[in-house]
């Protein structure tokens, strides 16, 4: 069962998410920046797919397209913001962004899904599946491609204090990332996962499933073992009220807790 978190003022919201410290931060349309409700600045042009979250006493925000082209300038595209929504740096942070969700330390970890691309080194490379990158817009560890983990898509990603979990595309395992790299990877029989929240050899999957009028939001609780996911029985997710929910605006997963934005109000769901 989800619990309400907050509600952000009317507007309209052009990215948001909720922070490494449980606050709500969102972006309007007019450049306007919230956090808790409370202005804390403003940032001119937004971009036109924006994405925002918290980065040391300021905010990264990245446009989730671009133009990459080689032998063209790399486009700025994810910029450093202060307290106040000014610009201290811009970065170069690749196309098809899948999510964008920092660390408590300001790391910044970038997922990208299938149609991403990013120049490195002039090169135009393809699948970039997820990047780290330092506060200061520099990127600090990348996935590789390797046999039996291809990073075509990066489906789910969750930012805790020392690890980061990640789910790739096309096997879809579920992959443990350290500041030193890759720790861990379980082999997984779920095929539609987007979240997790996990908690020692505890994991709940926020997962997708069809039905004939669309597509509902469900709940797969699983036991992780050192090589393996093993789901248990799905449940419904569904509001305080008891609704379910169908597909959220956003949803941003930190160690045991995954957000999710419906409307202008953020729930919780604790594992």
């Amino acid at each position: 069962m989800l619990e309400l978190w907050g509600t952000l003022p009317d507007g309209d919201v052009v990215a948001s998410t909720v922070d490494a410290s449980g606050r709500m931060i969102a972006l309007y349309a007019d450049g306007t920046l919230l956090v808790d409700g409370t202005p804390s600045g403003r940032v001119t042009d937004p971009g036109q797919y924006p994405m925002i979250d918290a980065a040391g006493e300021g905010f990264v925000l990245v446009d989730r397209r671009c133009q990459v082209r080689r032998g063209h300038e790399a486009p700025r595209n994810g910029r450093i913001l202060d307290a106040a929504g000014r610009t201290v740096t811009e970065f170069h942070a690749g196309d098809g962004i899948e999510a964008v969700v920092t660390g408590p330390g300001g790391d910044i970890w970038i997922s990208y899904f299938d149609q991403a691309s990013i120049l490195d080194g002039g090169e135009r490379r393809s699948n970039p599946g997820l990047i780290r990158w330092t506060s200061a817009g520099k990127p600090a560890w990348r996935a590789e491609h390797e046999p039996g983990l291809y990073w075509m898509d990066c489906y789910v990603l969750n930012v805790a204090e020392r690890r980061t979990w990640a789910v790739p595309y096309t096997a879809l395992p579920l992959v443990e990332v350290g500041l030193d790299g890759i720790r861990s990877v379980r082999k997984s029989p779920l095929r539609r996962p987007r979240g997790v929240a996990v908690s020692g050899a505890e994991a709940v999957f926020l997962s997708m499933a069809g039905e004939p009028d669309g597509f509902y939001w469900h709940l797969e609780p699983a036991r992780l073992t050192e090589d393996e996911v093993v789901p248990g029985d799905p449940v419904p997710l569904a509001l305080p009220d008891g609704t379910g929910l169908r597909k959220p605006l956003r949803w941003v997963c930190r160690s045991d807790r995954i957000w999710l934005l419906q409307g202008h109000t953020w729930y919780v769901l604790r594992l």
